[in-house]
């Protein structure tokens, strides 16, 4: 099992040595990945978890390829139909090659409305939109010169570089939880990127996924990921499938992660609960010694 890092790109002033503080711990405490969320503007419902302040991901990202040498570099999520699938696909393509094809493109269709409606974007076809600019970023990364005929945009003979590093492009991590959301990861995704959810959710929806990739021909489909909260403060006591998951000492965290990994959960990204960088530096460090050892034991 993979365990990746959410940067703290937002809900503080964000500090340049913060954040390259925590990329390079991530780096050189073994993890597999570093994450940046994805908001334009922070919807006034987010406010008491966001804040106001939020750093563009993909900007976030290039700078910590430039102070990494090993980390992935993930989106947890992108929301696709925020931005004009030419330009997402350029943003993307950039990044992977100037990392060395170190890019994971978590995607998703979006969730808040009243974020959709100051950008201009229609929230009723979030869904379409995603779809249709999914495939046109496809199109862009394989095919030179690129043509698309669609519901929103049309364009022929397009020369577009750079190409991804990665062959045939950055791996796709679909998120979301719902039957549209699992068809696009079928349709799309190497992985299926869900946020935490209690294990009777999990293993219904995971069912779900396997159906629809066997009716796909996609043989066992997606890979499994997941987005989950790391709480180290969370209390211990009831069964994994009735509270939350990952909330508790170092050996209880140990042991929701076990069950995922029974799951055949293939990489975990640590959303850290913490009040400040130092704190955050703290457990990470606290995850890397007291957690990844007991999970490398019982594999």
């Amino acid at each position: 099992m993979n365990f990746g890092v959410c940067l703290p790109h937002y809900g503080q002033p964000v500090v340049l040595e913060d954040l390259r503080a925590v990329a390079q711990d991530a780096e050189n405490m073994g993890y597999h990945s570093v994450w940046a969320s994805d908001h334009v503007v922070t919807p006034a419902h987010l406010l008491p978890s966001f804040g106001p302040i939020f750093f563009d991901a993909f900007v976030v990202l290039s700078h910590i390829s430039a102070l990494t040498q090993r980390v992935k570099l993930g989106t947890t999520v992108m929301v696709v139909p925020y931005r004009n699938p030419l330009v997402a696909a350029k943003m993307v393509a950039t990044l992977d090659s100037l990392s060395g094809g170190r890019v994971i493109l978590g995607i998703g269709a979006g969730g808040a409305p009243d974020e959709f409606e100051a950008l201009g974007v229609p929230n009723n076809e979030r869904g379409r939109r995603t779809n249709e600019y999914l495939r046109i970023m496809i199109e862009l990364w394989t095919n030179d010169p690129s043509s698309y005929q669609g519901r929103f945009f049309n364009f022929s003979g397009v020369r577009f570089g750079p190409k991804p590093f990665q062959e045939p492009h950055p791996p796709i991590w679909v998120g979301g939880r719902s039957d549209a959301a699992l068809r696009r990861a079928v349709r799309f995704g190497a992985a299926w990127h869900p946020t935490f959810m209690p294990l009777e959710d999990l293993r219904e929806r995971m069912g779900k996924l396997a159906q629809l990739s066997s009716d796909a021909g996609r043989g066992t489909g997606p890979s499994i990921t997941i987005h989950q909260i790391i709480d180290f403060g969370g209390v211990q006591g009831s069964p994994a499938d009735s509270r939350r998951l990952g909330h508790g000492p170092p050996e209880q965290v140990a042991a929701d992660l076990a069950a995922y990994a029974e799951m055949n959960v293939g990489t975990v990204v640590c959303n850290f609960r913490a009040e400040g960088v130092p704190e955050l530096r703290n457990a990470i460090e606290l995850f890397a010694t007291r957690v990844m050892p007991q999970l490398s034991a019982k594999a």
